[in-house]
């Protein structure tokens, strides 16, 4: 993966501010096909326990404010790079066991202890970043049990960097502003492993149900159905392939 970003311009200022949020808070409205796998996952793990979970990378927070449902008695922190979205966030989960603060994922060894959390939660986030390797140092720094995740992946031995340039959002007016990569799984999960993993444990997501295409001209997710039945779920040009992923610490 190339290092080369001074061209990207992924919510650069406050410029999509009004589109970034408005979209977000549909994952609150209707829970997201993909969150209710997460749900399902990560529930053995924190229902009737109390732990300590990170939501890094969190939004305005919609993890959290599901998530909480499953395990009130848990303490919850989430950050993100982008302020008005932990402006959101806070106006979302206004609890006392919940704490939201501007931090970069890149460097959160300047921000969390080590191994502070029980669980850390980073959900589609890392085919957004120009590569997943540094950011998962941090997110295993700071766990101490189990990661949960969500991208894009390949099967095969091949790595895809995706640049998208949205000409209809003022960030693209100005360079490319979204990567939507897709990463080879075998490498991935071998570096997992380098950095201390016990497993690896993935799940693919199929969606259950059909998506018409965006109404505006921006990315978005739709789906297409194949003579079996089964649903390809696109965004934009880019097919999204998928996984769940627990990484065991």
């Amino acid at each position: 993966m190339s290092d080369n970003t001074k061209d990207f311009q992924f919510r650069k200022d406050d410029k999509d501010k009004a589109f970034d949020i408005a979209v977000m808070k549909k994952y609150v409205q209707t829970k997201q096909e993909l969150d209710k796998l997460l749900e399902v996952l990560i529930t053995p793990f924190i229902q009737n326990k109390s732990v300590r979970i990170l939501d890094a990378c969190c939004g305005i927070g919609h993890i959290i404010y599901w998530l909480r449902q499953i395990s009130p008695q848990s303490t919850f922190a989430g950050f993100d790079s982008t302020p008005y979205l932990i402006d959101e966030a806070k106006q979302l989960c206004p609890y006392d066991n919940v704490e939201f603060k501007v931090a970069d994922v890149h460097k959160l060894h300047e921000v969390y202890e080590p191994k502070s959390f029980d669980i850390t939660i980073n959900w589609k986030t890392l085919s957004w970043l120009p590569r997943y390797e540094p950011a998962m140092k941090e997110l295993v720094q700071v766990t101490r049990q189990h990661i949960f995740l969500s991208s894009l992946f390949f099967d095969g031995d091949i790595d895809f960097e995706i640049k998208v340039r949205e000409y209809q959002s003022e960030a693209g007016k100005e360079g490319f502003n979204a990567y939507y990569n897709v990463y080879s799984y075998p490498r991935f999960e071998d570096y997992c492993y380098s950095l201390g993993a016990k497993a690896v444990v993935p799940s693919d997501f199929e969606i259950g149900i059909d998506l018409p295409p965006p109404a505006y001209n921006r990315m978005g997710t739709y789906t297409v159905r194949l003579e079996d039945g089964r649903r390809l779920q696109i965004c934009g040009a880019v097919v999204h392939n998928w996984k769940v992923i627990r990484i065991d610490l």
